[in-house]
């Protein structure tokens, strides 16, 4: 009897172990397949989203025809409504909706363009180092010169000798920036800086320097604050109006940015402003789905080239998405 007892009390445990290795079996089986089910929701999020973008600009290009983003626009009859009118628009789709912004080159700091210590203000608020803004500057300085004479900070011919070139001695190129001495990865790359109130990420620094000579004027509307508080003039406290006014409307003159701002019409400061797209107009498309958080930013560059007739050429194409976060 006992031995009898002592082998069903055996075989029970052989069982109950046996349960509890298929269910650990089962819980990992049914989680990879959930990770992998995840994974494919997420990518065709993403690639839902792209397409989304991709169709913003579509759209744009057709609103062109209804001279989008001008006094005399005609949405009616569009699934398209503006957010700040002039500037930035909603479409609206059945699978989520897309942003189509406004913007150029001529929001970006030109360092073909601006003085030298323009620049130098401009990598000393990005770096938070003012002895390397400075040398950064002299060195862009050197780089666009057509000269091989040396400035104080700054790097010619000589400084570039273990690296195999030379300085362009011309107008900054679209590839350029991570050549320059001074100009290092860290530089360039996105970042995490520690702002007033908590943690902030920093863009590359592509976001905000031109790519293409753009001349010296800046656009309020859409220039970022990084670009705008270099501008010679510029007070904390017309910055902060800037942003303010431009989350509800925008600047479309001179005389209109006066009657918003303030701004004496006579201050030198309005002598460093653009109130077009400039001479490389872009548009940014951000799409956006119903029922997810996936987001897909795509920016279009042109170049309005001044030679023979006046055409338009596709320059640069900017993307990136972001996954679901959830």
């Amino acid at each position: 009897m006992r031995t009898h007892q002592a082998s069903s009390g055996f075989a029970l445990l052989l069982v109950f172990s046996t349960l509890v290795m298929l269910s650990a079996i089962a819980l990992t089986l049914a989680a990879a397949v959930g990770t992998e089910v995840r994974v494919a929701q997420d990518s065709w999020n993403v690639l839902q989203a792209e397409r989304l973008a991709k169709s913003g600009h579509e759209v744009a290009a057709y609103l062109g025809s209804r001279v989008l983003g001008s006094t005399t626009e005609d949405l009616a009859g569009l699934p398209v409504a503006p957010v700040i009118a002039g500037i930035r628009y909603r479409v609206t789709f059945d699978a989520g909706t897309t942003d189509i912004v406004l913007e150029g080159e001529n929001g970006k700091l030109d360092v073909t363009s601006a003085k030298e210590d323009e620049v130098a203000a401009f990598f000393t608020a990005w770096t938070g180092d003012s002895d390397r803004g400075r040398q950064i500057a002299a060195a862009i300085a050197d780089w666009i010169d057509y000269d091989d004479e040396i400035r104080p900070f700054g790097a010619e011919a000589e400084s570039y000798l273990n690296r195999g070139y030379r300085p362009r001695n011309g107008p900054l190129g679209s590839a350029d920036l991570h050549l320059i001495q001074g100009i290092t990865p860290e530089v360039l790359s996105p970042a995490i800086i520690n702002s007033n109130e908590s943690p902030a990420l920093r863009p590359s620094l592509v976001r905000f320097v031109a790519a293409l000579p753009t001349g010296n004027r800046v656009n309020p509307n859409y220039a970022s604050a990084t670009v705008l508080q270099v501008i010679p003039g510029m007070t904390p406290q017309l910055l902060q109006s800037i942003l303010n006014i431009r989350q509800h409307s925008i600047f479309r003159t001179q005389a209109d940015f006066h009657n918003q701002t303030g701004l004496p019409p006579d201050s030198p400061l309005l002598t460093h402003l653009a109130f077009d797209r400039g001479n490389a107009p872009a548009v940014v498309t951000i799409a956006r789905l119903q029922d997810s958080p996936a987001t897909w930013i795509e920016r279009r560059t042109q170049n309005l080239s001044p030679r023979g007739p006046y055409r338009k050429a596709l320059w640069l194409v900017e993307r990136h998405g972001v996954p679901d976060q959830r």
